[in-house]
């Protein structure tokens, strides 16, 4: 018998965060064209205190204020489902809902997670918490799957009651009333470590895997295992052991294993180190939107057209990126006049300086080589990045990426000018070679410099004027938006083989 195998990905950290900023931009456009709620769900099933509300907390972190999210020792006190979907702003509200293709009816709202008393009058089969949050990867923007009606939906992730958590009826339910849902994205069973094994879960387990034999998934069987309180020395063997365990009753369900899709992930969340969070989250995220194909926005021209054309005047992004490529042509031009026939002043001796004192030498070369460079101290300073409004559609994006990657391209050239004006204002008469102490400074900065400008950055901002040619925002911003998933994607890519390529292997 064959298992499955976990895929071990590089782990390509420019392009994942370029890649959420444009999800982040896809939520907000799709925000205004009338976000409605979904029916393909991804439930949250396990043991009472296996840790579903701790992965819950980390998997979206910051982004739920922490008043709103349930802690473990008021797991007991949660009977009703809590569902997790996409919101503009945090908030926990109850509502009344039958099933996930019902419509959700506003009961009221939260300040605080609600502990039991608050809520024991509400029925669990017809109620449910829901919690927003602005987690872009909640849309599904050519909508759930299985409406014909192809419009922005809500993506809901729910967080069913602990099995064995004492008198919690809809807890004891079977579970082809409580585990999984109509539609389906994937079910991630959550299981701590010690309790693997256990009798309890065992049981549960074993008609779980029935329920899930007979549900609907938008693809195929999906089921994802967390093993938390998972150490690292153990988690090699508890993942093979998770597999044949799952794989072991999907067979005696009489399952095709060619049907069940498993990803196993075995994790620690006692103090994780911030890298490896972010990585079990971009993982996670892979994983379990993997059955909806690309998961990166699919930009539809059509349905943003009309909103792309009713941004303001002052949001146009044609002048900061010009703006931008006017940087890039002002650092060649003027590392380009920077050092003329190996030369960083050009002419310029101590020969030709004798009887100059400290201030004057220090004067006669510095506007010596303004003259060289063509312009002056007060523009030579001038390297400002262009900013996008905090309002603006693009303005994670143009922060987190666009900003940074000009940074690298200019900020090399700024220093080297910086690092030029301080070596000339420390000459004194008794220099012995003027060119050489100006080389032993400022020639490992220059190089830098210039080779910062031969970045793949360089490459996109080079493209702009074509780009800005195109008549329509919508397909100036889209291709914008692909070509710096596609620049991010190389970048990556060339560091992870950086060694094989500087040994021309």
């Amino acid at each position: 018998m064959t298992t499955p195998t976990v895929t071990r990905k590089m782990n390509f950290g420019r392009s994942l965060a370029v890649q959420q900023h444009l999800l982040t931009f896809t939520a907000n456009m799709t925000s205004a064209a009338q976000l409605q709620d979904g029916v393909l769900t991804a439930r949250f099933i396990g043991e009472f205190s296996a840790g579903k509300t701790r992965l819950l907390s980390e998997l979206f972190g910051e982004q739920i204020p922490a008043p709103l999210l349930p802690v473990s020792s008021l797991e007991r006190q949660t009977r009703l489902p809590l569902e997790i979907t996409y919101g503009d702003t945090p908030e926990l509200v109850l509502v009344k809902r039958t099933d996930d293709h019902s419509t959700a009816t506003f009961i009221k709202a939260f300040t605080h997670f609600p502990e039991r008393n608050e809520l024991h009058h509400y029925d669990p089969m017809h109620h449910r918490l829901r919690l927003t949050v602005k987690e872009p990867r909640l849309i599904l923007p050519e909508g759930d799957g299985f409406n014909e009606i192809k419009c922005p939906r809500r993506l809901f992730l729910i967080d069913t009651p602990g099995w064995n958590s004492g008198d919690d009826e809809i807890a004891e339910l079977s579970a082809k009333s409580s585990m999984t849902g109509m539609h389906n994205l994937a079910i991630i069973y959550v299981c701590q470590a010690a309790r693997l094994d256990g009798a309890t879960n065992a049981t549960h387990l074993s008609d779980f895997m029935k329920a899930l034999a007979d549900a609907e998934f938008l693809g195929q069987t999906k089921l994802m295992v967390v093993i938390t309180s998972c150490p690292d020395a153990e988690s090699a063997r508890l993942e093979q052991r998770a597999k044949n365990l799952a794989l072991r009753l999907w067979q005696e369900m009489d399952g095709d294993e060619d049907r069940l899709e498993l990803d196993i992930f075995c994790v620690d969340f006692k103090d994780p180190p911030a890298q490896d969070l972010q990585r079990f989250r971009d993982r996670f995220w892979n994983c379990l939107l993997s059955p909806l194909g690309d998961t990166r926005p699919a930009l539809d021209i059509n349905l943003w057209a009309t909103a792309f054309r009713q941004w303001p005047k002052e949001w146009d992004i044609n002048e900061p990126l010009l703006n931008s490529l006017q940087l890039l042509d002002r650092a060649n031009d003027l590392l380009g006049k920077a050092r003329l026939n190996g030369e960083f002043v050009a002419k310029m001796n101590m020969h030709r300086l004798l009887g100059y004192d400290a201030a004057q030498m220090r004067e006669k070369v510095l506007s010596t080589w303004l003259r060289q460079l063509a312009t002056d101290i007060q523009t030579l300073d001038e390297w400002k990045i262009p900013t996008l409004a905090e309002q603006h559609p693009l303005a994670q994006w143009w922060l987190h990426y666009w900003q940074v990657e000009l940074e690298q391209l200019i900020g090399p050239v700024r220093r080297f000018f910086q690092t030029a004006k301080h070596t000339i204002k420390r000459l004194t008469p008794d220099i012995e070679d003027l060119r050489l102490h100006l080389d032993q400074h400022l020639e490992a900065p220059y190089d830098g410099a210039r080779s910062s400008l031969d970045a793949s950055f360089a490459c996109l901002l080079n493209g702009l004027p074509a780009l800005l040619e195109e008549a329509g925002v919508e397909k100036r911003v889209a291709t914008l938006l692909s070509l710096s998933l596609l620049q991010t994607r190389y970048e990556d890519y060339y560091f992870h083989h950086r060694k094989e390529f500087a040994t021309g292997q």
